[in-house]
């Protein structure tokens, strides 16, 4: 068990991971000048549909005045569409476009075989208590920043 004064490695460690996958599989995609936000925003609105800008920023955890910039730029490459929500007219449903749809679908399988090949060279790592403990703390870090908000 790691010594309180190392928890800050973990964030460290977190965005080390972050970045040399997101390095990694971004030269599989070669998309020139993309963002890997912009990417993050791709595949989310891929497993999320139906939600507006602010829905998309809380459940993401960024920004909001980020997500506005990368939206903008994601609306410019029509990756995405904006359309008003029929249930609050003053908010826009964000969603991607069928091109956007398409490139989503292949940073998802970039994603998936640069993991894959990662646990295959790892193999005392296991995958799914890894996804596990991320995802139990993504939901807690969630609720965390929830209740802190009210």
């Amino acid at each position: 068990m790691a010594k309180q004064q190392q928890y800050h490695w973990l964030s460290g460690y977190i965005a080390s991971i972050y970045r040399q996958s997101k390095s990694e599989f971004k030269k599989q995609l070669a998309l020139p000048g993309f963002k890997g936000t912009q990417s993050d925003v791709m595949m989310f609105l891929y497993d999320h549909k139906g939600l507006c800008q602010r829905q998309i920023a809380a459940q993401m955890g960024v920004d909001p005045s980020l997500l506005a910039r990368d939206i903008k730029t994601l609306l410019e490459h029509k990756l995405v569409v904006s359309q008003i929500n029929p249930n609050d007219k003053r908010a826009n449903v964000i969603a991607l476009s069928q091109q956007g749809e398409e490139l989503a679908k292949r940073q998802i399988r970039a994603i998936n075989t640069w993991w894959s090949h990662f646990f295959e060279q790892e193999p005392e790592v296991d995958p799914a208590a890894v996804l596990q403990t991320l995802a139990a703390l993504n939901r807690h870090l969630k609720v965390q920043i929830s209740a802190n908000a009210q």
